[in-house]
Parts: structure tokens; C-alpha cells; sequence
């Protein structure tokens, strides 16, 4: 009696079974298309969630952008400037500035006046970012913070009547050249990422403060 080889196959003639390199080969490929693919999927997966985290957090950042001017523009007030007998007003506004008082500050709250100035400037490839400062009256405390940023356009607006007796219906300007009288409202139009806002801000105060 012939007692077969260890790993041999009595029926094989005494050859050892194995794999061919041909064989070898394809499940190489085979391997490394499927880790090819897996990577690309997590690649995918890891992307989505950072696009994910960066449009929340600029969905975050622009709803906190809003309510700050929301609550310093509704806050204005209409500031004499100090010493002047002609009782004009601490109130100047371009299409791309705009600097007046507020009860409103944005690390304080509802506490004390600060003065404000927004002001639009490039931030590289042909956009644009939105930057508050403002300065406690009386103090020396400047601050800055960065609002919108990545805009293809923002732009101010001056809603203009000379008063609520007045039948002639108001306007608005582009510029604010009068020195005695302070805006109704104020109107922030944003342009960037295919979509354009229009942000009406309605000033609650109208009797002028010294």
C-alpha cells in the first residue's frame, strides 16, 4: 500500500496542488482595486463631512452676522456732535461705510453707547468681507470683528423722509449728505455664492440725543 505525500492528492499522479501566478495575480488586482475603492470612499465620506462642518458653521456665522447688525442698526442713535450749535448729527453713510452711535455693543450688550463704523473691504479674488469696530464713548477700547466675508458685493442704502407728517413718500439714497436729519431705515444688500439678500433694518430712534 502507497501512503500519499502530505499535500499531495493520490489522484493528482504525486503533484502538489497550489495556485498558478496567473491565478496569483488576479487576486492581487482584485485586492487592490477593492482598497482602491474603499479609500476613495472615505476619501468621499471625509469631504462630505468637512463640506458638511463648513457650511454649518457658515450658516452659524451668518445668522450670529445678522442679528449683530440687526440689534446695532435698530439700536442708532442720532448723536449731536459735541460743541456744535448747527446740532448736526454723528451719522455718515456711503454705498460701502457706514459710522454712527449705538446703545447696542457687541461684547456689552444693552449697556453704555458705542460709536460704530462698518466698513466693506477686499478680502482677495474679487471679494469682499464686512468688518464692525466700535469704541466705547469716552474710552479707548477699540474692537474689530470680521461679519460676512467671501461677498461679491455688499453694499448700504439710506431710507430718507423728512418726517411722518410729511405726504410725499420717502427715498433711498446711496449716500447720506444730510448732516440734520437721520435715516428711517437702513439697507444692507448682500451678493455671493449665487444668492442675493436684502437685509431692512428699521431705526427705532427719531428725537435727536446731545
Amino acid at each position: 500500500m502507497t501512503v500519499p505525500r502530505s499535500g499531495c492528492d493520490p489522484g493528482d499522479g504525486g503533484k502538489g496542488r497550489g495556485f498558478t501566478l496567473l491565478e496569483v495575480m488576479i487576486s492581487i488586482t482584485l485586492i487592490s482595486l477593492l482598497v482602491v475603492v474603499i479609500a476613495g470612499a472615505m476619501r468621499l465620506a471625509h469631504r462630505s463631512v468637512e463640506r458638511g462642518e463648513r457650511k454649518v458653521e457658515y450658516l452659524e456665522r451668518s445668522k450670529v452676522s445678522f442679528l449683530v447688525v440687526d440689534a446695532q442698526i435698530q439700536s442708532a442713535i442720532p448723536l449731536v456732535r459735541a460743541d456744535d450749535e448747527a446740532g448736526r448729527l454723528f451719522f455718515e453713510g456711503s454705498g460701502d461705510s457706514v459710522r454712527f452711535a449705538s446703545n447696542y455693543s457687541l461684547t456689552g450688550g444693552y449697556r453704555g453707547y458705542v460709536t460704530v463704523a462698518y466698513r466693506v473691504k477686499p478680502n482677495g479674488e474679487g471679494r469682499s468681507a464686512l468688518y464692525v469696530e466700535e469704541n466705547t464713548i469716552g474710552l479707548e477700547n477699540a474692537r474689530e470683528m470680521k461679519l460676512f466675508e467671501g461677498m461679491e458685493e455688499i453694499r448700504f442704502e439710506y431710507y430718507r423722509k423728512e418726517n411722518d407728517a410729511d405726504d410725499t413718500a420717502g427715498e433711498w439714497v446711496e449716500e447720506w449728505t444730510d448732516e440734520l436729519l437721520f435715516p428711517r431705515k437702513i439697507r444692507v444688500n448682500l451678493t455671493g455664492g449665487g444668492r442675493k439678500v436684502q437685509l431692512t433694518i428699521p431705526v427705532r430712534s427719531r428725537r435727536a440725543a446731545s
